[in-house]
């Protein structure tokens, strides 16, 4: 496997010479999420694999389990966060995926809709299950809305 170097990116830096950082989403263990431009008017998260931070010794586990993530989220449903694109980054893979503008299920004004959110997200666990797949974190943090307000599992 070859060498991870350090990615400290922040708002305003360049990934892989084509996505421009316009704000830090969030940051887990193993990753680092952000929104990203392309040219003027598409917007997306980037979600980069930390590999600097893991010992050499479980990288091609975690670049597998990252990969398998990329695919899971070529899956066709409403309901799915959609991967868009793939790339790596100074030995640093990442995932370019759909930006779900209105955050996740924390975020839900009180008057939400909760047994459509609910609806969507057994919709979106169903789209994965007819694929052979699971999910094995789903929590509030996972469920994002899209723009119209569409429940969609991400973090597969």
């Amino acid at each position: 496997m070859a060498i991870a170097n350090r990615c400290d990116f922040s708002v305003g830096d360049v990934i892989d010479r084509k996505y421009t950082v316009t704000k830090v989403l969030g940051e887990g263990a193993f990753g680092k999420v952000f929104k990203v431009t392309k040219g003027t008017r598409d917007v997306y998260a980037l979600k980069l694999l930390k590999l600097w931070e893991v010992a050499p010794e479980i990288r091609q586990q975690l670049c597998d389990r990252f990969e398998m993530e990329f695919q899971t989220g070529q899956i066709k449903s409403p309901y799915l966060v959609h991967s868009i694109d793939r790339g790596f980054v100074e030995g640093n893979p990442y995932i370019l995926m759909e930006f779900c503008s209105k955050g996740d299920l924390s975020s839900c004004p009180r008057n939400t809709d909760w047994n459509l959110i609910g609806q969507q997200i057994l919709l979106g666990l169903k789209a994965l299950h007819q694929c052979g797949k699971v999910h094995r974190d789903l929590k509030p943090e996972n469920v994002l809305l899209k723009s119209d307000g569409t429940a969609a599992l991400t973090d597969f």
